[in-house]
Order: C-alpha cells, then structure tokens, then sequence
C-alpha cells in the first residue's frame, strides 16, 4: 500500500503545474529574457532594488466604461482635453481591472509618457515602464523601451529637482535605473556610457570599492569603446585614493601597483600615462620603506642573526637599487659573521 500511495503521489507531482517564475525588475522579463544578465559586480543586488508588483483591483480607482477598448478611449479623450491626471486614472484603472486585454500594454506605456512628458516625473515615469517590461515583455518594443528608460534617467539627473540646496533625487534611484537598464540590455551601444555614470554615481556616494568593479566589468566587456579607456584611468584614479586612505592595507598597494604596471603596459601612449607612472612610482616607494621597515623588525635583540640575514637578504632581493642597499649588505656580512650588534 506504502508503495501504490508513493507512485500516486509522485504521479500527481509530475503532472501538477509548475510553479511560474516570478519576474524580477532589471532582471528579466517573463522569466526568459535573451538580453538580461545579472553577472554585474559593483551593482546592487536583485534582493535589494524595487520589484513591480501586478497591479490588483484597486477600491479607490475603478473603470468607467463597459469595456477595456471603450475605457481606453475614455483615457485617450482625457489626454486631449489636458485632464492628465484623470487620463492616469482611467489608464491605470484599465490595466488593473483587464490586465489580459490588448489594449492594456497600450495603457501602461502611456501612463508612462504622461507621467514623463506631462508631469515631468521621470521617475514615475520609468517605474511604469520598468512595470511593461516586466508584464508585458512580448507585446511592446523591449529594446526600444529600455532606451527610453535611459533618456529618463539622464533627464532625472539633467533637471532633478532641488529646494535650499537639497535635491529631490536620490542617487542611489538613479544608480539603479540605469543598473537596471545595463542589465536589461548588456549589449545595447549606450551601455558603456550608463556603466561610467554608475561608477560616478558610487564615487560621489563614498562608495569606492564598488565604483572599482563596475570600472573593471566596463573595461573587461567594452574593452575597445572610449569609455574603457577612460575607466583605465578612472579606476586607477579610485584604487590610489584607497591606497592613500589605506595605506597600511599592503595588499591592496600591491594589487593597485600590479595594475598600474599592467595598464601602463597595454596602454603606453594614454593620456594619463605620465600621472600614472607617478602613483606607481609614489606606491613603489611606499612599499620600499614598508618591506624596509618590517627587514628591519627582524633584526632586533629578539631575533636570531640569522632570521635578520634572511630577512634583509629578501629585502635586498626585492630591491636591489634601494639607497640603503650598501648598508644592508654589510649587515648581512656582520650578521653572518656572528656579530649581531
């Protein structure tokens, strides 16, 4: 009986529905976008930007006509007459109360021209968007829509609304529109210039560990694009401020130090070349006095003569042309001889 009930059970699950794939703003659409990729270090995480919703019958906003083709007429008529915000209304009421007819993705995107065009509420605007992308992938222009959704964000920041000083627009809002229209279209051709407009956007916000990634990620999948070579010199810029602010992290002096060398390497005529060759100099130095320092350490009345041979002998490996060379080297000799004063 054990088994009979295990073979309907596992019959029954078989053939149960599967559970749909939500869809997730900046993400994807319909659970199986072609364009959409979320391999972006230095960007937020999907778990912690805004996600649309479906739209629910709302008690507070209902239709006023029999049908969708008749309340989208009612919506259009609205718009003539300059009644934006009733057309808004009637439009959204419409994509709530028939989420499946064909005029309701005709509705959503001009919820969205008129929150943009009329109100002047970008963000809005692109929320409504981001929500016709999400629900509505297939009967709109996808590509078309995400382009749109970058001119907004860069309206967004052209015109944000500011009062004693203070701005409206939150940087982190607009650090993820245009995170989510990298995501939605990796290969489109404004991409690069939206990721150089994120790293910005980290930088001013004291986020400088990530503004490095998203350069990284910029030079790694754009590598022949302006932009690229502007974040050769951009991330190099962000890596020596966190040398400088950390300059006991000598790891980090190391790694910055290696890509200073790497990228003078591949990019010898630069037009930053000759400021970069001096922080790579300014690090060489750092880590000079460091290794120096640490030799130093060793040779002490705690320490054996010979760990402090070894350790100035690495020393002298490491850097051969060090002003203190001759010194070190007769230390050595002294040291070896048994001598450790």
């Amino acid at each position: 009986m054990k088994r009979i009930a295990a073979a309907l059970l596992a019959a029954a699950c078989a053939t149960a529905p599967a559970e749909p794939q939500r869809s997730v703003a900046g993400s994807t659409f319909a659970a199986n976008s072609p364009y959409a990729t979320d391999a972006y270090p230095g960007f937020d995480g999907l778990d912690d930007i805004k996600r649309p919703e479906k739209k629910d019958k709302s008690w507070f906003n209902w239709v006023d006509r029999e049908t969708a083709a008749e309340q989208y007429a009612l919506a259009q008529s609205l718009e003539a007459e300059g009644s934006y915000r009733k057309a808004r209304r009637a439009l959204d009421a419409l994509v709530r109360e028939w989420p499946a007819a064909p005029e309701s993705p005709h509705a959503q995107l001009r919820m969205a021209k008129i929150y943009a065009q009329h109100d002047k509420d970008y963000d809005s605007a692109i929320e409504e968007l981001e929500y016709l992308l999400d629900f509505y992938p297939s009967e709109c222009p996808y590509l078309e829509l995400v382009e749109y959704m970058y001119k907004l964000t860069n309206l967004m920041v052209k015109e944000k609304k500011t009062m004693f000083g203070f701005s409206f627009t939150s940087s982190r809002i607009v650090r993820q529109h245009y995170e989510s229209v990298v995501r939605r279209a990796p290969r489109a051709p404004y991409v690069p210039e939206a990721m150089l407009k994120i790293a910005e956007i980290r930088e001013q916000d004291n986020e400088h560990e990530e503004a490095v990634q998203v350069y990284g990620q910029l030079m790694m999948k754009f590598p022949k694009t302006p932009e690229a070579d502007a974040a050769v010199y951009l991330q190099a810029k962000t890596r020596m401020w966190l040398c400088r602010r950390l300059s006991y992290n000598i790891p980090r002096c190391l790694d910055t130090s290696k890509y200073l060398k790497m990228m003078l390497r591949d990019h010898p005529r630069h037009d930053h070349a000759d400021e970069m060759k001096e922080w790579l100099a300014e690090l060489e130095r750092h880590l000079e006095e460091d290794a120096y320092a640490r030799a130093r350490f060793y040779d002490t009345k705690q320490r054996t003569p010979h760990a402090a041979a070894a350790a100035w002998e690495r020393f002298l490996a490491e850097y051969p042309l060090s002003p203190h060379a001759d010194e070190i080297r007769a230390r050595v000799e002294e040291l070896k001889k048994g001598n450790s004063k």
